[in-house]
């Protein structure tokens, strides 16, 4: 891809993974509107991170939801409001009349139930949505991510910080490795010359605790290494991926 097409694949996957804040998202959700490669390319990063859904835990609905349902759609038992009956009501004679406002309930009642039903079954359908999940310990909400992408190409790996100095990276998409090689992850705080190995890096993804001497904002990279890693302590093969990490604090 040229370089053109590359920075709006990279704005792309940045919005999906909702890394933009502020102006740089407003922009890319006018953009999106109005440059269709860009909506494209949204679209693409949609169904390419769908999977990593997979990964959150289910969240188990309160008991009472399902008789709030009910009560909402009016599938709860409730005693019927009778209105007057019209003159020609009345003088029809108690029989018709009964007959009339059995038939009428029924019809009620039917229409009532195929309503509510159907407005149970949509309320089950979006139930994920309307029911808030357990809040996530605080020591579990990243506190800034990053995405890890090539000179050119598409971003391979998301980087995501969080306050106990956890750093989770997960593969954006299936990457392999040659045999007989390893990749190794480096942190370059900003104004440093000499990065930090934080280990082994592979393919399908890797939990790491940054070191307290690490703070601040800081570059991360994604090295090809011999097995095991670099055996110097810095990055010996080609760095393959990288990206700016606002902060680890």
């Amino acid at each position: 891809m040229s370089g053109t097409e590359d920075d709006r694949d990279l704005l792309a996957a940045e919005y999906v993974l909702g890394v933009l804040e502020g102006p740089e998202r407003e922009g890319a959700v006018r953009r999106a509107d109005q440059d269709a490669a860009f909506g494209a390319a949204i679209a693409e990063w949609e169904e390419r991170l769908a999977p990593l859904a997979a990964i959150v835990p289910p969240v188990t609905p309160p008991a009472a939801l399902w008789q709030r349902i009910e009560a909402s759609c009016g599938l709860v038992a409730a005693p019927l409001s009778r209105a007057p009956l019209s003159q020609s009501a009345r003088s029809s004679g108690p029989s018709s009349a009964r007959g009339f406002l059995n038939a009428l309930g029924f019809w009620r009642g039917t229409t009532a139930l195929g309503f509510g039903l159907a407005a149970a079954i949509a309320v089950v359908a979006v139930v994920d949505r309307r029911v808030p999940p357990a809040p996530a310990p605080a020591s579990e909400i990243p506190v800034a991510s990053a995405i890890l992408n090539p000179p050119k190409g598409a971003p391979a790996f998301v980087a995501e910080a969080t306050p106990d100095r956890t750093l989770v990276l997960k593969p954006l998409e299936r990457v392999a490795v040659a045999s007989g090689k390893d990749y190794e992850l480096w942190a370059l705080p900003d104004g440093a010359n000499v990065p930090k190995a934080l280990g082994v890096l592979p393919p399908g993804g890797q939990t790491v605790t940054v070191p307290p001497t690490l703070r601040g904002p800081m570059q991360l990279m994604v090295s090809l290494e011999q097995k095991g890693g670099s055996p110097t302590g810095l990055p010996q093969g080609p760095v393959l991926w990288q990206g700016h990490l606002s902060n680890i604090d």
